[in-house]
């Protein structure tokens, strides 16, 4: 039995799909039966029927109760850490710090709890930590504190370390780390917003980069991981390097609209931060611009992608068309026109 952690987000959803493509059990975990409806009509629109769907075993629980997690993990021997907070906001980080560091400690000791658990750990490329501009970082890179680290890389480089205190412990277990994962899902949140701030007319791409991944690779390379022969390793799940500027020429184009063709500069993104924060002050909604996504975009990172296309050398892994896809999935989730 595989067990997911996180079954109601983006990538928790493509994680079921892939599964259920291969016939494999899924025990999906959620806070609410309410909170499933984004993954079931996802995963629908993917065309899974209905006879799969109701294969799911939703269980109810909350990685910050690890009672709950241990009858949730019974009588599963996979567990998929998928849930966390991806937060640049500084209103975020308390609960952040939580869920992503002790939630993640409360799911080592859910599987050390019951024995018999294999956790594959979906960490970040954040994680790897950053020091200097325009490095490329591979598996090894070490931990340095810099000022180019955000606190969810923060969070997500101590949930590292629960894991790893759990195999020094007895359990077995993988890390992953995606880089930004471009698919369906969510579009009011992580990294789908994209979508959705394009299609509203965004003018100005940022000067910086990072590494990508398709929701669809995220997953296919987690199942097969888990059920390989590696054990206690980590991989850095990349398709590629690219800039931001590319990612929103592909988006504007799938969901066939104008792409923003003005470059950013520090300045003025720093201007759009600090009207941001005033129209935070004034209308109380969170601000889209702050000083953890100002420094993210301004920089490009490069990553090492050698073990996992080593790992996995017949596989073709590509970007467009899950854009195209997810483009697709957004225009079908906008509210029909009454002409």
């Amino acid at each position: 039995m595989n067990f997911i952690t996180g079954a109601t987000g983006m990538l928790g959803a493509h994680l079921i799909g892939e599964l259920l493509k291969r016939a494999m059990p899924v025990v999906a975990g959620c806070r609410s039966m309410e909170s499933t409806e984004e993954s079931l009509t996802l995963l629908r629109f993917m065309g899974f029927s209905e006879e799969q769907i109701q294969s799911i075993q939703w269980r109810i629980c909350d990685v910050l109760d690890t009672d709950a997690l241990i009858r949730a993990f019974d009588g599963c021997s996979t567990v998929y850490h998928t849930a966390a907070i991806v937060s640049y906001h500084s209103t975020d980080r308390a609960i952040m710090y939580e869920t992503n560091v002790q939630g993640t400690a409360n799911v080592v000791n859910a599987a050390l709890s019951l024995g018999g658990i294999k956790i594959i750990h979906v960490s970040s490329i954040a994680s790897l930590g950053k020091s200097n501009p325009g490095q490329t970082l591979n598996e090894n890179a070490e931990w340095k504190n810099s000022a180019f680290n955000t606190h969810y890389g923060i969070t997500k480089h101590l949930s590292d370390l629960e894991i790893w205190r759990g195999v020094q412990e007895g359990i077995e277990a993988l890390i992953v780390h995606p880089g930004f994962i471009i698919g369906a899902g969510s579009f009011e949140r992580s990294s789908p917003s994209v979508f959705k701030k394009i299609k509203e007319g965004l003018a100005y791409y940022p000067p910086g980069g990072t590494g990508f991944i398709s929701a669809k690779d995220c997953a296919f390379a987690m199942v097969e991981l888990a059920h390989s022969k590696a054990q206690n390793e980590a991989f850095i799940l990349v398709t590629r390097s690219e800039s931001m500027q590319w990612l929103f020429q592909h988006v504007a184009a799938a969901l066939g609209c104008p792409a923003p063709n003005k470059l950013a500069s520090p300045m003025l993104m720093q201007i759009a931060r600090i009207a941001e924060w005033l129209k935070e002050l004034l209308s109380g909604k969170k601000a889209l611009i702050t000083r953890e996504t100002v420094k993210n975009a301004s920089i490009q990172f490069y990553y090492d992608n050698q073990k996992l296309m080593s790992a996995m050398p017949n596989r073709t892994w590509d970007l467009e068309p899950e854009i195209l896809f997810a483009a697709k999935y957004f225009d079908s989730r906008q509210p029909s026109r009454v002409l």
